[in-house]
């Protein structure tokens, strides 16, 4: 990861980068006992830091008088744990990674951005909303409405296959029209009814 960091300095010319943060756990539902947050650089795609986050470890546990074994190093819940972990990495950048993370992607949850958005100065960090995240969001939450609204599911109607037609035609309306909001929300409405009819768009 050092090298991932030399070579975002190098591209950019510059100590200051754009990183998209993430958090993900062992298991779902946001009450697993472990996680893991990372930050990947938007300029290269490729990973910069990682913070392993860990509630419990069944070794501590039956070794209680081990004093030499420090494995656990999160006190919350495990839903907070991407916001720890998004501070710490953003706190060792300078010192570790010669880097200022002055962009942070993430998806629609602030809290991970509240916690450093001034940890290099007053407003040091700006959030952007990263596509990806969005783009997955719709996904997640028509697969929720499909399980909370009987009947909307099955045959003909909100498949799985579907929501991730629509999923993926969110994303490419949202890539295409950057800039132009007006355009992306037609693109998307397009997009909505074009996966409605289910017949495919020929050039006219």
């Amino acid at each position: 990861m050092k090298e991932a960091a030399t070579e975002v300095r190098t591209k950019t010319k510059t100590s200051s980068c754009g990183v998209s943060v993430d958090g993900t756990w062992q298991r779902r539902g946001h009450n697993s006992l472990n996680g893991c947050v990372s930050a990947i650089s938007i300029d290269t795609g490729k990973v910069l830091d990682l913070e392993p986050m860990s509630l419990y470890c069944r070794y501590c546990d039956k070794k209680k008088n081990n004093d030499d074994h420090v494995c656990s190093n999160h006190v919350g819940s495990s839903a907070s744990m991407e916001t720890v972990g998004a501070y710490r990495i953003f706190d060792r950048s300078k010192q570790c990674k010669r880097l200022k993370y002055t962009k942070y992607y993430g998806d629609g949850d602030s809290n991970g951005f509240n916690a450093v958005k001034d940890i290099y100065g007053p407003d040091s960090v700006e959030k952007l909303e990263c596509i990806g995240h969005v783009q997955k969001g719709v996904g997640s939450r028509l697969r929720n409405l499909k399980k909370k609204q009987k009947g909307l599911g099955g045959k003909g109607k909100l498949t799985d296959k579907l929501i991730d037609k629509l999923q993926n035609y969110y994303g490419i309306a949202i890539r295409s029209n950057i800039g132009n909001l007006q355009n992306m929300q037609s693109a998307v409405i397009a997009a909505f009814y074009h996966c409605r009819s289910g017949k495919k768009q020929t050039n006219a």
